[in-house]
């Protein structure tokens, strides 16, 4: 069940990464497809995207569209495409072998960048030349512009640009023997590339890691790698890959003693590096091959392949290649004669040897990386103080955040106070107003009521002189009590008065008077 299921997974994968493959052709066939009917801007567009694309496949083909391209630009006066393109004709040089093109692409690029002021692309003109600067030998310049291209790239927060750099320098390290800073920095760059690694990316990482084991004398880990590497690289059908595996592969069985094997890798690499153009490839393929005949006895296909590295080495300005070539027909002739042969190559050897990695080269390598480590902790020192400085800032601005807002606080309290008060105050001032209100209405009304009685027995009224009855509105006559009693609330009860009881009942009265 578990066999079942990994066959699963690896078709999957295998799906997976045929279709971006296909996908990634697919796209560069559209790309030449649509280049015959577009001209000025557009074009310029295809014709970069065209060389970007091939220019570590098909690097030939990249530097053609790249040279129109560049004059498409100029034409145009696009100075930020032109530093583009100068990049990517510095590199496609750099994979064909011609590394004095390559510097003159690379400073190009990195003049026309700088005028633009774009840092990205002065980066990457930086990390153009100090790759051209590997293949010629030449060491320490070539980590002064890595180093150069990592600081802007990290300063930019480029992740994948920044990753490919840490590899160059990987490679750098690599190439003068410092196998353990080269593991470290491709570890590094696989770190910084995190989730973004493709297939192809991680194909390159593990191929690199693998030979940097090797020379470390770790061939089984070596093994481990490339063999994985290489499972993934057959699919994608990418000769520059298979070439670098094929050619790693040479090597390493080749010093396990397993000749057949190795020549088999070595060929195989040389006929994908053939393929490509790339020239660099071919020197180092050539000088593998002479190696490996010579450990086979086969001295004249041993010289045959050497003698055609020391042309080619010499036509594309490879030292450290021409050192290896020069190194090596030594070999051969110290063993199979004549002698003098032996001694003219051991001289070259020396002389080649001394020109390309001397002491001062070397001290100045380390010079470089202590200016760099300096660099880097002096960078480190200033964020940190600045980190400082905004820390206190932020401390200050919390301090007086919290005074305001205590401020804004006690402020507040006192205004609800004083509104809290009012609106009693404003609440107990209505509750008087109110009763006085009501009281205002009831003394009002008892006013209204004794107007309206005062009212009502107010004015003349018209009176009989002898039986004093009253004349109405309408007319008629009534006695004065009935009158009084209609038009007002009083009530009449009768009684005599002295003056009457003396009038009327005088007599009587007297006779009951005492004496």
């Amino acid at each position: 069940m578990h066999s079942f299921l990994s066959s699963v997974a690896k078709l999957f994968l295998f799906l997976i990464f045929s279709t971006i493959v296909v996908s990634q052709t697919r796209q560069i066939d559209s790309l030449k497809q649509v280049l015959p009917s577009v001209s000025g801007k557009a074009r310029l567009e295809v014709l970069y995207a065209l060389s970007n694309k091939l220019e570590g496949v098909a690097p030939m083909q990249a530097y053609d569209y790249g040279k129109e391209g560049v004059s498409i630009a100029q034409e145009l006066g696009d100075s930020a495409s032109l530093a583009t393109l100068y990049s990517s004709l510095a590199f496609s040089s750099s994979e064909l072998g011609n590394f004095a093109q390559s510097l003159k692409y690379g400073y190009l690029s990195l003049e026309v960048s700088t005028k633009v002021n774009d840092k990205k692309k002065i980066a990457s003109a930086n990390s153009t030349l100090g790759i051209a600067y590997v293949y010629i030998g030449q060491y320490s310049k070539a980590l002064e512009y890595h180093l150069a291209a990592l600081r802007l790239r990290e300063q930019l927060n480029l992740a994948i640009p920044t990753a490919a750099t840490l590899n160059n320098i990987g490679i750098l390290y690599h190439n003068i023997g410092q196998y353990d800073k080269a593991i470290e920095y491709y570890k590094r760059a696989q770190e910084r590339h995190g989730a973004a690694l493709s297939e192809l990316g991680r194909v390159h990482y593990l191929t690199n890691i693998g030979y940097s084991e090797f020379k470390r004398g770790n061939f089984d880990g070596a093994m481990k790698y490339h063999t994985e590497a290489l499972a993934i690289a057959e699919k994608s059908h990418y000769t520059g890959m298979l070439a670098y595996i094929y050619f790693n592969l040479g090597i390493m069985h080749s010093e396990k003693k397993d000749y057949n094997k190795a020549l088999d890798y070595l060929h195989h690499s040389l006929s994908n590096y053939e393929e490509l153009g790339q020239k660099y490839g071919i020197v180092q393929l050539l000088n593998a091959l002479g190696t490996a005949y010579f450990k086979t006895a086969q001295y004249e296909k041993s010289i045959q392949y050497l003698d055609r590295a020391v042309l080619l080495s010499s036509q594309i300005n490879a030292p450290d290649q021409l050192k290896i070539s020069y190194e090596n027909l030594y070999t051969v002739y110290n063993k199979t004669g004549p002698m003098s042969k032996a001694f003219q190559f051991y001289r070259l050897y020396s002389e080649a040897k001394d020109s390309l990695l001397n002491s001062n080269e070397s001290k100045r390598i380390a010079e470089i990386v202590i200016n760099h480590e300096m660099a880097q902790q002096q960078r480190i020192i200033e964020l940190l103080q600045k980190e400082k400085m905004i820390s206190e800032l932020n401390t200050e601005k919390q301090n007086l955040q919290t005074k305001e807002l205590y401020a804004g606080v006690i402020v507040s309290i006192v205004l609800i106070g004083y509104l809290i008060f009012n609106i009693r105050r404003t609440q107990s001032n209505k509750k008087t107003v109110e009763q006085k209100n009501k009281e205002l209405k009831v003394l009002n009304d008892q006013l209204q009521q004794k107007i309206g009685e005062i009212q009502l027995l107010t004015g003349l009224l018209p009176i009989c002189a002898n039986c004093k009855k009253i004349r109405d509105d309408q007319g008629g006559w009534e006695q004065i009590e009935q009158y009084i009693s209609k038009h007002s609330e009083v009530k009449f009860s009768h009684g005599i008065c002295p003056d009457c009881m003396q009038a009327l009942y005088g007599d009587v009265m007297s006779k009951y008077k005492k004496p």
